[in-house]
């Protein structure tokens, strides 16, 4: 079996495994797991595991911060004027997403793209019914956005890393090569 058919059977095992096992847990996104698992990749992970493991948790978690921080802020509106009530948001988080991209000249937070990802997922999460609320962001359970989606970060680098270590497993089975030969 060759290295693609390998990456292929594992893509469809893991991803078939994930979604059965999240089954039990309705509060966490799946959406956000694969979102990180991708992302895990997109940092070289079929490279270097170890390292990408690292890269993903720290952007996503950069931008899963400062969307939970954004969120607080937001529901904190300091304006009671209609046009700062209305401007407020824009400029808030056009202002968080600018500095967060010029953090990308940072070699820690060097890949902009991954932040806006923890960015993104946290504020995709706060959307959902009930959970845009400050007595929600600012408790300590899986209705936290930040919480939620951070963990779901851990479980999607992880993922990635042993999707990587079953990879390579599989890849070095003595009897996968006498099957191809």
């Amino acid at each position: 079996m060759n290295k693609l058919n390998v990456m292929t059977f594992c893509a469809f095992a893991m991803t078939a495994v994930a979604l059965y096992l999240l089954n039990d847990y309705p509060f966490l996104p799946p959406w956000a797991i694969f979102i990180t698992w991708a992302c895990f990749f997109h940092m070289d992970g079929g490279v270097n595991r170890n390292q990408a493991f690292i890269a993903t948790i720290t952007h996503l978690g950069l931008g899963a911060l400062a969307a939970w921080l954004s969120a607080i802020a937001l529901l904190n509106n300091p304006f009671t004027n209609e046009l700062g009530t209305e401007m407020w948001g824009p400029i808030l988080i056009g202002v968080v997403i600018a500095a967060l991209s010029r953090m990308g000249t940072m070699p820690r937070f060097c890949v902009t793209p991954a932040i806006i990802y923890g960015y993104a997922s946290v504020f995709a999460f706060a959307s959902m019914p009930g959970n845009f609320s400050l007595d929600k962001l600012l408790s300590l359970s899986f209705g936290n956005a930040v919480i939620t989606i951070v963990f779901c970060h851990f479980l999607g680098a992880s993922a990635g890393y042993l999707n990587v270590l079953l990879i390579e497993w599989l890849s070095g089975i003595s009897w996968l090569r006498r099957v191809q030969g």
